[in-house]
């Protein structure tokens, strides 16, 4: 007899959550897609507040349902404007950071075209010391054995292959 009462119970219970659904879904669907905006969004939000309605269907008994899906209709939206915003600035922030590195990939181009340019500029002896000690990484009195000439205008070389650089890429007068 508990058996069939139950499953009566259950048959009432079933009846009245159809009954709910179907005079509501349309109203918290529209009124969803007022808040979020997005007809898939809302979709996802009534169904979900139903779901929660159904799952916690016996602890809600005797509850105004229709209040109370209407409500958590609308915290449910806010929930998803918040995480939208949030995803949002991260989205934005990550936007700007790519075109932060895009920026100054441009400007690193266009440093070693000019670093380039202003290298092939310079007298060859000087380039020639400047490759030596640089970009070989020679000490000056290595290169000095090399070139057949003394430390001293070794340095002289870089300091006014230097100077020749520091104004050729920064306009500035040594």
């Amino acid at each position: 007899m508990l058996l069939k009462r139950r499953t009566i119970e259950e048959k009432d219970e079933e009846k009245a959550f159809e009954e709910l659904f179907r005079k509501n879904y349309s109203r918290a669907f529209y009124y969803a897609l007022d808040w979020v905006g997005d007809e898939e969004t809302a979709k996802d939000v009534v169904g979900d507040c139903f779901g929660e309605i159904w799952r916690q269907y016996e602890r809600l008994a005797g509850m105004e349902l229709e209040a109370y899906l209407f409500r958590m209709v609308k915290n449910r939206c806010l929930n998803v404007l918040k995480h939208q915003a949030v995803e949002a600035g991260y989205r934005d922030e990550a936007m700007l950071k790519m075109e932060l590195i895009e920026e100054e990939g441009d400007w690193h181009e266009e440093m070693l075209e000019k670093v380039e340019a202003a290298v092939e500029a310079l007298n060859p002896q000087t380039r020639r010391v400047l490759d030596l000690c640089y970009f070989q990484g020679k000490k000056y009195v290595e290169a000095a054995e090399e070139l057949g000439i003394s430390a001293n205008t070794v340095h002289k070389h870089i300091s006014k292959a230097m100077a020749f650089l520091r104004e050729s890429l920064f306009n500035k007068k040594c």
